[in-house]
């Protein structure tokens, strides 16, 4: 019995655009977001999926709203999958933080020598990170194995909590988890046997190249 994962990044967001921290802040896709996901839906239709579990945070929301729109789908709602949340720094772009706070070896200590036990004031670590997205797909992976038939099984939230779930899977520590590029719409597969997890896909956006566009485009001129 195996279960095939399917990890998807949301869409480009105001936030991603402005550069801007926004682990549990919660931001609006963009008008090029809100196209990246119809793409990624069209590229999606023929995959059957069983379920689909999103963050409960809006640019994730969204986005799968747009991909798994049509299927008659519950799609699960799931704060334990937001991002990290980034505390005291929400909301505050890359420069506004050095500047405003101006941490000195914390600062560096996050962004150049990564320590997963940095916690940013009123905000999460790698650890706990790591703790609250490990625990929660491990009670859904388990849960499922007891069903004893083979699952696809979709997640849509956050290039922090992807990295994570890819991070376990490859047995990487988690300093080097943001080693692992997550574009907006980004696709990545797992597929678990048993206790073993096979990387299938990194951070696939194909479906944002132009040869994906004439097929896209059709589609929304049937609709």
């Amino acid at each position: 019995m195996a279960i095939k994962l399917i990890l998807i990044r949301h869409a480009e967001s105001d936030g991603n655009v402005q550069k801007r921290f926004c682990g549990f802040k919660d931001v609006h896709l963009t008008k090029k977001g809100i196209g990246q996901a119809e793409r990624l839906s069209y590229r999606l239709k023929g995959v059957p999926v069983d379920e689909v579990y999103c963050s409960d945070l809006k640019r994730a929301q969204h986005t799968a709203e747009i991909i798994f729109k049509d299927r008659g789908i519950d799609i699960i709602i799931n704060p334990k999958f937001r991002e990290i949340n980034f505390g005291i720094w929400e909301g505050y772009t890359f420069d506004e933080v050095k500047s405003k706070y101006g941490y000195g070896d914390e600062f560096n200590l996050w962004f150049e020598n990564i320590n997963e036990k940095i916690k940013i004031p009123k905000g999460e670590s790698l650890i706990d990170l790591n703790d609250r997205v490990m625990t929660e797909l491990g009670k859904i992976l388990k849960r499922d194995k007891k069903v004893n038939k083979d699952k696809t099984i979709a997640l849509v939230c956050h290039g922090g909590t992807i990295r994570v779930i890819l991070g376990n899977a490859l047995n990487l520590e988690l300093k080097y988890i943001w080693n692992i590029e997550q574009d907006s719409t980004a696709l990545n597969i797992i597929n678990y046997y048993d206790h073993k997890a096979f990387v299938a896909l990194i951070n696939d956006t194909s479906h944002l190249e132009d040869w994906w566009k004439s097929g896209w485009l059709k589609e929304k001129r049937d609709e």
